[in-house]
């Protein structure tokens, strides 16, 4: 009887870990809608990926372990000091807002003016062992810097921009909480930046947040329960390739993966071994990943092509390779013809 209990407790009782696993490859055609404006099918495809994310019995954990394309994570490194249910409204939120950068992205290369309006920038990632370790948490939103606040997506670079390695900024901070709560006040020594020794940094990823924007006709996402921002480049391509004739990835079937952000920039993401493993399950020949991805993407991609990529342009430019019209888009906006963003 004890044995058996012990085999119960093992397969049932969930133990303060998590495991991510690969997850899927969805086609970005099938789950965007426009409408107001003309769209074109196209015979290849472009997916963005997920990571199946789970809390671990024993025996979850044993066999976790043991696979190559699993990776375990405590829980307080995974929540961040949020319980389960505020951790997926976080990542909803984020998935909200990638979307409408994406969207903004997409449109603005395609020649529209998009007007935005910000009320802070919220916090995606806290990089370890930086001035924002332990002073910052996913969620949290800056919304002023030095009494400035932060209602332009512009600001944020505006305010940083001439800041030094030793040098103070205050912030004020609206933290992410259940309920809403009083901004906070604080004060932060910047770091050197890894790029730039004479760049002072805090050591965050950062989206915008309470985004409006003014767009020229309606688009959606239908991406259900799904969270996280990693699927903003695939958003943005996936939107691109819609709205204009002809093969934006020369009708090949790509997986994409990545962050996006409004100046066209593509930032790293979380759960890149895994996603590299969905696609290479999904049968993908191509997979464009951020280049700080790409080494743990290659190790678990089998023989998928995997492509790095830090900006829209790049990415055009390597579909384009792959025998795509990238680099030749029509402009349907009313501004100037589109070409790099």
């Amino acid at each position: 009887m004890a044995l058996i209990g012990l085999i119960v407790t093992g397969a049932v009782y969930k133990l303060p870990y998590y495991a991510f696993r690969p997850g899927s490859v969805r086609d970005t055609g099938r789950l965007i809608s426009v409408e107001g404006q003309e769209t074109y099918p196209s015979q290849g495809s472009i997916s963005y990926t997920t990571v199946s994310l789970g809390q671990v019995t024993f025996f979850k954990l044993l066999a976790g372990w043991i696979d190559d394309d699993v990776d375990i994570e405590p829980q307080d490194k995974v929540l961040q000091g949020r319980n389960s249910d505020e951790n997926k409204r976080v990542n909803l939120q984020l998935m909200d807002t990638s979307q409408q950068v994406a969207t903004q992205v997409a449109l603005e290369e395609l020649g529209y003016d998009v007007p935005v309006h910000i009320k802070g920038q919220t916090v995606l990632r806290v990089k370890e062992d930086f001035p924002a370790d332990g002073v910052l948490d996913q969620g949290d939103t800056i919304v002023a810097i030095g009494g400035e606040p932060l209602d332009d997506l512009q600001d944020l670079d505006r305010l940083m921009g001439d800041k030094h390695p030793g040098d103070t900024v205050d912030l004020t901070v609206r933290p992410f909480t259940e309920t809403p709560a009083a901004d906070e006040h604080l004060s932060m020594t910047l770091a050197a930046s890894p790029d730039d020794a004479n760049k002072g940094v805090m050591g965050v990823e950062i989206v915008p947040s309470g985004v409006e924007f003014e767009f020229p006709f309606q688009v959606s996402f239908d991406t259900g329960e799904v969270g996280g921002p990693s699927a903003g480049l695939a958003f943005t391509l996936g939107l691109i390739d819609e709205l204009t004739p002809g093969e934006l990835t020369g009708g090949e079937d790509v997986a994409v993966t990545g962050t996006i952000n409004s100046d066209g920039s593509v930032g790293p993401i979380g759960g890149a071994g895994q996603k590299a493993a969905a696609v290479r399950d999904a049968g993908m020949d191509v997979f464009l990943v951020p280049s700080l991805d790409y080494q743990a993407a290659k190790a678990h991609a089998g023989d998928v092509k995997v492509i790095k990529v830090d900006t829209l342009d790049e990415a055009l430019a390597a579909l384009a390779e792959l025998g795509g019209n990238g680099l030749a888009l029509p402009a349907l906006g009313p501004e100037q013809p589109a070409g790099g963003a």
